[in-house]
């Protein structure tokens, strides 16, 4: 399955006790269409009110499969999540594990705002902020490093080495987006990258800051966790890797209120 949802009023993807996850929606909903209960694996577990433009997720079935079934599931789907892609792949296909990248964008407004379109997708932030400062801080995460100081606590991970692949700050003038691909992200790594390059932009921190962070591999020493509404995640890749220019720029084609139309992505079997 590819789906998008917005997740705002949701407690991440993965399930959790109070039944409000992604996951326990979707498999609340295949249970009904395919008459048995079963078991759904995504390729990210997204936090609690972060959004995705596409995420990937499998699930095992006897029943043979029918193009009907995707109707039948949005059917019984709160609005805000829906699945635009569901086609059949090879019994052995994993979504996390056979994933080669990830891009994620995050999202902040300049001053407050008062565009009710985007307000719940950004983070209002201060306006004297030295996006200058900002940018550069963001080229010093690229590369492959100890993400240990930029995870939180919880983070089930057996290592905490990641490649970011590349990051892009994209200027729209009242909104700036922050674009992370990588090859894999640790617990809320990047709303912590978010905001400790924030916290240099407003010269609370230096920029020799996240190389201590990296050599300490101390939380303490990075900056404060961004909300979890700025964030999206935007696109998985499977196969090739491109650009992260090429990934922004067809996210933009699909430009909407404060969420980009998916892009199918077919997962071959």
């Amino acid at each position: 399955m590819d789906l998008a949802y917005i997740g705002s009023r949701f407690t991440g993807f993965q399930s959790q006790k109070d039944n409000n996850a992604i996951q326990d929606h979707l498999e609340r909903a295949l249970a009904v269409v395919l008459g048995h209960g079963l078991r759904v694996r995504g390729a990210s577990r997204t936090d609690s009110g972060v959004h995705a433009e596409q995420q990937v997720a499998v699930f095992s079935t006897h029943r043979p499969y029918r193009e009907t079934w995707i109707s039948g599931i949005n059917a019984h789907l709160p609005v805000e999540i829906r699945v635009y892609r569901l086609v059949p792949v090879a019994q052995g296909f994993h979504p996390i594990r056979h994933a080669r990248a990830k891009a994620y964008r995050y999202r902040l407004w300049k001053g407050r705002c008062f565009d009710p379109f985007c307000l719940p997708y950004v983070w209002p932030v201060h306006q004297a902020t030295n996006w200058g400062l900002f940018a550069e801080a963001a080229c010093l995460f690229v590369g492959r490093h100890d993400f240990a100081g930029f995870r939180n606590q919880g983070s089930q991970s057996r290592t905490t080495v990641r490649t970011i692949i590349a990051i892009e700050v994209v200027d729209h003038e009242a909104m700036v987006d922050v674009w992370i691909q990588g090859d894999g992200f640790l617990k809320q790594m990047v709303r912590i990258i978010v905001g400790t390059m924030l916290a240099i932009a407003y010269g609370r921190k230096a920029l020799s800051s996240i190389a201590e962070v990296f050599a300490s591999g101390e939380r303490v020493r990075a900056g404060l966790t961004a909300p979890a509404n700025g964030l999206s995640l935007v696109e998985i890749f499977y196969e090739e890797i491109p650009e992260l220019t090429t990934v922004i720029a067809r996210a933009n084609r699909g430009f909407t209120h404060g969420l980009a139309q998916p892009q199918a992505r077919p997962l071959r079997s």
